[in-house]
């Protein structure tokens, strides 16, 4: 099992470049947390707004989201993405992907850089797609 966050989830579920890089992580299983559901949400509400995506497939696509990855609560994670966000200037989104991937000893995919940089330090494996 793979930590996904939200900025890889989004490019794989928009079909974004490089999208298919995701795709075998997604099926070989991934966990991702409640958060990634409203960031979810969030991007494909700015990518409808831009007529990217139709409302259709937006409200598909969020169906569909948990029976693709598994949903996992963040309240447990947040003591250990404090201290992450703090210490490295990162936003407490991104924290609390890099703690979950720590405290489950999983590896981490993400699109974004910086988080992925920064999580090498917690000794996370890290997949930048």
């Amino acid at each position: 099992m793979q930590v996904i966050d939200s900025s890889a989830l989004i490019k794989y579920l928009t079909k974004e470049e490089n999208w298919q890089k995701i795709e075998n992580h997604i099926k070989e299983g991934c966990a991702t947390l409640d958060l990634a559901m409203k960031e979810t949400a969030n991007a494909l509400v700015k990518k409808t707004i831009k007529n990217e995506v139709d409302i259709k497939t937006a409200k598909q696509i969020i169906a569909h989201l948990s029976r693709i990855v598994k949903i996992m609560p963040q309240k447990e994670q947040f003591e250990k993405a404090l201290e992450i966000s703090i210490k490295h200037k990162i936003t407490i989104y991104d924290a609390l992907f890099i703690a979950l991937a720590a405290n489950t000893h999983q590896p981490l995919l993400t699109s974004d850089r910086k988080q992925a940089e920064t999580s090498k330090q917690y000794g996370v494996t890290t997949i930048l797609v």
